[in-house]
């Protein structure tokens, strides 16, 4: 009799768990917590968190965005200052007598060129600012230049065309007169020709060769350097250009 009342206990046990089990299951699955409501769930959370991801990215790099456009902006508008700031140099330079050289370096376009006095072969002075007014080409040259030499005869063209509209100087590097002008003689040059044998006005006008030359304006600001030469009748255009003839 124990056995069969422990038996029927049993069954009821049995029973009556399961229809709790089956009344839990059902609350459950009613709750949305079923494991397709646990996915679904999931999925809801997973969209929602990728969502929050992707509107951080969006502003994370909208931000970025903005503050690479303000930099770019800010790195325009500092090279058009710097650009505003050259073309206010240029503009300064233009009508005047341009910008001071520095000392010891080569000469450019828009520098303001160096005045000096020298001596001529003919024994009178010549001072550059005295040619204010007129554009001015000035080459550095010696006898024992072959270039130089050979670019000689433009000069003596220049002079024969223009004399009364340009001023010319070829300024002698480092010769003694005589020599100068025996060469002056035989080639029949009447252009003026300084002597320059200490190299005064040479320091003031540095390169590193020769034939160099110099077109200043009637401003007395540099407008054309040059180094080299070829020959004269080449060279008596690109120079005839360059003094705005």
């Amino acid at each position: 009799m124990k056995l069969q009342h422990f038996t029927v206990h049993k069954r009821s046990v049995i029973r009556t768990g399961a229809a709790i089990g089956l009344i839990l299951c059902l609350a459950l699955q009613t709750a949305g917590c079923s494991p397709s409501g646990s996915v679904q769930e999931t999925k809801a959370q997973t969209s929602a968190e990728g969502t929050e991801t992707k509107a951080q990215t969006d502003a994370q790099t909208g931000a970025q965005t903005d503050a690479q456009t303000v930099a770019e902006a800010g790195a325009s508008q500092a090279g058009d200052g710097i650009g505003t700031s050259q073309a206010d140099d240029q503009a300064a330079g233009e009508g005047d007598a341009g910008i001071e050289p520095q000392p010891g370096k080569p000469l450019k376009s828009g520098n303001k060129a160096p005045d000096f006095t020298a001596e001529l072969i003919d024994g009178s002075t010549v001072t550059l600012s005295d040619f204010k007014g007129k554009p001015v080409i000035i080459n550095f040259w010696a006898t024992w230049c072959g270039p130089c030499v050979k670019e000689m005869p433009a000069f003596e063209r220049l002079k024969e065309n223009y004399g009364d509209e340009i001023g010319i100087l070829a300024v002698n590097c480092g010769e003694d007169a005589d020599t100068i002008k025996d060469f002056a003689d035989a080639n029949g040059y009447t252009f003026p020709i300084a002597l320059d044998e200490e190299y005064q006005v040479s320091m003031l006008y540095p390169t590193n060769s020769i034939p160099y030359t110099v077109v200043i304006d009637g401003n007395g600001k540099v407008t054309h350097v040059s180094s080299g030469a070829v020959d004269a009748d080449t060279m008596y255009e690109r120079y005839k250009e360059a003094l705005g003839l």
